[in-house]
């Protein structure tokens, strides 16, 4: 019983994403590949997002590579799932809340680039 009650606690709409949440993140691969083909792991390290209603975005703090991009939610995407997705012109970002799995896959005019995160509410 006690392992029911704490499954439906954790897929409760209250576990999922909202409006003003901050998540704090450290990546766990990274690499870009160029237009010749070469790929290379980036060092990796921290950043932190805020989901922000009034821009409708996912918000990235100061630092890490991310810093001070503002990314819009996905047309269509709502918070109260425990997933969404975010873009702009250069990235695609998919997050899970249940498993705080973040992913960002993106190009540009010389490279490509995947990483993958873990993060944690605050």
């Amino acid at each position: 019983m006690k392992k029911l009650l704490i499954i439906l606690l954790l897929i409760s709409p209250f576990s999922f994403a909202d409006w003003g949440d901050v998540y704090y993140c450290q990546e766990i691969s990274h690499a870009i590949t160029d237009n010749n083909g070469k790929i290379r792991k980036v060092e990796l390290s921290t950043f932190q997002f805020k989901l922000d209603e009034t821009k409708n975005a996912m918000v990235f703090g100061s630092s890490g590579r991310l810093a001070e991009k503002v990314v819009p939610l996905r047309e269509g995407e709502e918070l109260g799932f425990p997933w969404w997705f975010a873009e702009d012109d250069l990235r695609r970002i998919y997050f899970r809340e249940g498993t705080g799995k973040f992913l960002e896959a993106g190009t540009g005019a010389l490279h490509a680039w995947l990483m993958s995160a873990n993060c944690d509410k605050f």
